[in-house]
């Protein structure tokens, strides 16, 4: 199991917890892989088969409990497919757990704002991950960046397409991509007049590396396909990629690649979601990670 520095090892490997935190998940009775998958209580934020992610409350005596988001997989949530990528280990078939795991400290030590990770754990069955899980500390005062554009007056939105074409800008040139690159999984925290950019749902994140310029107009699609359903202008939208790609005119490479960014946009908006669900899950409050 890889695990990020500074983690230790609980219940014969099938556990690695930040060390900061372990004091709070064995006070709060939470340091067995069993007593993780089996707890329930906490506010129930998204259920799909075999997947689910609850908001929990960490306590440990005599000081203020701590919020966090424990996502879970079961066997239900592996298909055909998936089964038998993982049995080949081929990509798409890893335990998304894990993969959020690694893509937090991954980009963290890129310099990027991710959720603080507290602990993540694995079992096995027939030689293959069948149940995992990931738990990952609230971000305070965190809001969604689609609902932040709707709370808040033109120059905060300004401001905030300023900050979001600048991450994507660094995330892309930092070798990664999100796959699923959507303004709910975007947070933005105020903090003293400035605006700070958290990823969050990183288990398909992939990098660093170099990949082909189709998966970089995926994630750019997915962006404006959640900016437009945010209420987003295309004038605002230009903005953004004048930023993103640094140009304060348009050449017809960036027109070309424009409209095969809002093709992408098209083919999104005909997708008929896995579940019957939104691609997008706006949390119902500041701070609520849902995916």
């Amino acid at each position: 199991m890889m695990t990020g520095s500074d983690s230790v090892s609980l219940d014969h490997g099938k556990i690695w917890v930040v060390r900061e935190f372990l004091p709070l998940l064995q006070d709060s009775d939470l340091d067995t892989f069993r007593k993780i998958m089996s707890h329930t209580l906490g506010k129930l934020m998204r259920s799909v088969p075999g997947r689910s992610t609850m908001r929990i409350e960490l306590k440990t005596p005599g000081k203020p409990s701590v919020l966090a988001y424990l996502k879970r997989y079961k066997p239900e949530y592996l298909t055909p497919r998936r089964i038998f990528l993982r049995i080949l280990h081929r990509p798409g078939g890893q335990d998304e757990a894990m993969q959020e795991w690694r893509m937090i400290h991954a980009l963290r030590a890129h310099g990027f704002n991710t959720p603080t990770p507290i602990a993540v754990g694995q079992s096995k069955g027939f030689g293959i991950v069948t149940r995992s899980f990931v738990m990952t500390a609230d971000i305070g005062g965190g809001q969604a960046a689609d609902v932040f554009w709707r709370t808040h007056n033109r120059s905060c939105r300004r401001a905030l397409i300023a900050a979001l074409a600048s991450l994507a800008r660094q995330f892309h040139a930092a070798g990664f991509i999100h796959k699923d690159y959507y303004l709910s999984h975007v947070f933005v925290v105020e903090r003293d007049g400035d605006l700070n950019l958290f990823l969050i749902d990183l288990q398909r994140v992939m990098g660093p590396a170099q990949f082909r310029h189709r998966w970089i107009v995926k994630d750019i699609g997915a962006l404006a396909f959640s900016a437009e359903r945010a209420g987003i202008s295309r004038t605002d939208m230009l903005r953004f990629y004048q930023r993103y790609s640094g140009v304060s005119r348009l050449k017809t490479d960036d027109k070309k690649l424009i409209r095969t960014i809002w093709t992408r946009v098209a083919r999104i908006r005909r997708h008929t979601p896995r579940y019957g669900e939104s691609p997008i899950l706006s949390p119902p409050s500041a701070g609520g990670q849902t995916s």
